[in-house]
């Protein structure tokens, strides 16, 4: 079985175990020398506008049950059940955690995978669409159904009051069927929802949840707990959601527990997860994550706290913070590596974190110094254009920066990047790839290529679609550019070449990598031999203009036409010469990317051989179907809908976020600053969008057929002068256009 992406931190993983811990007189040395270390950059902890978490311990005889579904990461115990164990547990509930994550992963690992009954890498991002509402049932249910009926056996033996639910997207299906399997066979026990779905406006509140806490869970789950313990009844769910301004104190929680936790079944036993800050400082305008709740931090003091309990009592010496921002106040996370230094504490942490000119050599020698073995980079985009649209406030430079200082002390350094921005064109692609290639042997072991870039709903362009050209109609369930330039099927085909050049990388780095090795392209999507396979050549950044062809279709193909060039530039400049077959259609590309991108409609086989020296042959045989979107399960035209009006379905649906009312969009309206203010569209302006998609549906259509043929010579000197803008040349393509 192939491995899920593991950052290198499985080579870390070993059998824990306590340590000894220092005499008391060594311990209180070491104490007073961590306070000196830390004093030039913690600040005395006295934080503003936070509320803090008040804990009274009693007798009590209500017992609660913590459950995550999968699939999460099965690296580590999950951290929120624990931290909310300890919290009840504190306060006198009995508790007990139930992993179904780690139990389904070991199944799948040991048997679901070797014996073939589910096909793909379940755990692997490249295939989480399997567990959406579109998949599931069909894809995963029949196996994964067996071991959640046990647990639910398991469960009610313990015979809680009530049972708490975390749950994410990519859990979001199994967990519902659970809840409403406990419901059938104990009405009596509450079931209580959490986690980050719960805060989204588009979240549905079933009826067989009791409460539904939208928001943070630390204070939440007192209040449901003493509701139950006092035998409160209410009649519907109760959603209780967080104030907007509100922010929970992370300094001085309980201890998280793991009593009820086997330590020795996760990937990395001697590892947990932790928390160092809670919300980000930056506010990238493709992101919920910024807007799902505000920025607090923890001092270094506090984390330390925990950290070097577990260390000696649970012998853990991995850690990953599972902030959004670990380095979001660099002062403290110094503070915190000169106190792991100063306590002699043997650990090895990682997290998420910005890209940032003021980490200096000197900075980065002293995350080394305090246990940091990777930073996990926002990395996004490797052209400047594309990084000041998304406001990710960094430059090229600063980023090249922290990847050579991150070498030079051995930080290796994981990425994650978005293909398909909206204002993301050819070149803004083609650099993307260039600074992955120029930062290659710079410890990168890891890159996150995700899924292409989605508009989330509760992110400042989806509060702002036109400010950053999105229309504000999808098109066949995707998000299209108002010019019509870029859309589902422009992304996909975006997302599979950065795959197809990641393959391309393998053997080419200082360090191997991982990344979601999609298997099934090389077997079935692309067939390339490199002339020769050892040639690896370094690259500059260049202009060039990638506008190759020309067809004067309309602006939806004339783009999807020229969508092959930069991958096969780029492969050209680094790894020379070679023949390339690639093909695009419906039945291998659903298999592989789901229905996220929209319907199959492309079909297309891509011929291109180029030598060592540039001279290229081309012969692309392109076809586009605007087909009945089988996803729109709305009326059609001819038909009523049920207020009367005529259906509405095609290929445009008007679809506006402007009035959802959760706080993590309300905050990213605020940000997104929409002529229509934080209110959102009016009934008028709403108007306006069901007529411009009547219209639509009723005047476009994006289908054609196109071949090309041609011959050029890419080893000419105006080619490959760096981020000089080659002349442009009239066009002597042959083509037929059909």
């Amino acid at each position: 079985m192939n491995e899920p992406i593991d950052f290198n931190l499985t080579k870390l993983a070993k059998e824990a175990k306590a340590r000894e811990t220092p005499a008391p007189d060594l311990a209180d040395a070491k104490h007073v020398a961590m306070f000196e270390a830390i004093k030039p950059y913690a600040k005395p902890f006295e934080q503003h506008n936070v509320t803090p978490v008040y804990i009274d311990y009693k007798t009590r005889k209500t017992k609660l049950a913590l459950v995550l579904c999968p699939e999460w990461a099965p690296h580590f115990p999950p951290y929120n059940l624990a931290l909310l164990s300890g919290i009840a547990k504190t306060a006198g509930y009995e508790t007990k955690i139930y992993d179904l994550n780690m139990r389904a992963y070991t199944q799948f690992k040991n048997d679901w995978w070797t014996n073939k009954k589910i096909p793909f890498r379940l755990w692997d991002p490249s295939a989480s669409w399997h567990w959406l509402p579109e998949t599931y049932m069909k894809d995963i249910h029949p196996v994964l159904e067996p071991l959640l009926l046990e647990a639910i056996d398991e469960i009610l033996e313990f015979d809680p009051q009530i049972i708490g639910f975390t749950m994410y997207y990519i859990s979001a299906e199994p967990t519902k069927w659970m809840c409403q399997e406990i419901k059938r066979r104990r009405p009596d026990i509450k079931i209580a929802i959490g986690g980050s779905n719960t805060k989204k406006s588009w979240f549905e509140v079933e009826p067989y949840y009791d409460y539904v806490v939208a928001g943070e869970g630390e204070a939440a789950i007192l209040d449901i707990l003493q509701e139950v313990e006092d035998g409160v009844v209410r009649t519907e769910p109760y959603v209780m959601i967080q104030p907007e301004g509100e922010r929970i104190q992370i300094n001085n929680l309980p201890m998280p527990d793991y009593e009820s936790i086997d330590f020795s079944q996760y990937e990395i036993p001697n590892g947990v997860n932790s928390q160092f800050s809670r919300g980000c400082t930056a506010k990238c305008t493709f992101c919920e994550e910024t807007h799902f709740w505000k920025y607090r931090q923890r001092s270094a003091v506090d984390a330390i706290k925990e950290i070097e309990w577990l260390y000696y009592n649970k012998g853990t010496d991995v850690i990953w913070f599972i902030d959004s921002l670990v380095n979001g106040n660099l002062k403290e996370l110094r503070a915190f590596c000169k106190a792991v230094e100063a306590k002699g504490l043997k650990i090895h942490w990682t997290g998420y974190c910005r890209c940032d000119g003021r980490m200096d050599l000197e900075y980065f020698k002293d995350l080394k110094a305090g246990g940091c073995i990777m930073l996990n980079y926002g990395i996004e985009s490797g052209s400047q254009r594309v990084l000041d649209a998304m406001d990710k406030r960094v430059t090229i430079e600063e980023m090249e920066a922290n990847f050579r200082h991150g070498k030079e002390v051995g930080i290796y350094a994981a990425t994650n990047w978005i293909v398909g921005f909206p204002n993301e064109d050819f070149q803004d692609f083609a650099d993307s790839m260039t600074f992955l290639w120029r930062m290659r042997n710079n410890n990168i072991n890891n890159v996150g290529a995700g899924v292409g870039m989605a508009v989330g709903p509760e992110t400042i362009v989806g509060q702002n679609t036109h400010k950053f050209n999105v229309s504000a109609q999808k098109y066949q369930g995707h998000w299209i550019t108002q010019d019509f330039t870029k859309g589902g099927t422009h992304v996909m085909h975006r997302v599979k070449t950065f795959h197809m050049f990641l393959d391309f990388m393998r053997g080419c780095t200082d360090v191997p990598f991982g990344y979601p090795i999609r298997m099934n392209l090389e077997k079935e999507h692309y067939e390339i031999m490199l002339h020769n396979p050892s040639t690896i050549k370094e690259v500059e950044y260049e202009d060039f203009d990638y506008r190759i062809i020309k067809p004067n279709l309309n602006p939806f193909a004339d783009h999807l036409v020229n969508e092959m060039w930069p991958f096969f530039r780029m492969l050209w400049r680094t790894r020379g010469g070679y023949n390339a077959t690639v093909t695009f259609n419906p039945d291998i590309d659903i298999k592989e990317f789901g229905w996220q991108f929209g319907p199959g409609m492309y079909t297309a086989v891509y011929k291109f051989s180029i030598t060592d020296d540039g001279k290229w042959v081309a012969d692309f045989d392109m076809k586009f179907d605007q087909i009945d979107n089988p996803l729109d399960t709305r009326e059609r035209p001819d038909e009523l809908q049920p207020n009367g009006q005529p259906g509405r379905k095609g290929p445009f649906y008007a679809q506006d976020y402007s009035r959802m009312m959760s706080n993590t969009a309300i905050r990213a309206r605020k940000l997104a600053k929409p002529s229509w203010g934080i209110e959102g569209r009016g009934d008028s302006d709403f108007g306006d969008l069901l007529r411009e998609e009547e219209i639509l549906n009723k005047t476009v259509d994006f289908s054609f057929q196109y071949r090309y043929t041609d011959t050029g010579d890419w080893g000419k000197a105006e080619d490959i002068i760096p981020r000089k803008k080659p002349e442009v040349k009239e066009n002597t393509n042959v083509h037929t256009n059909t």
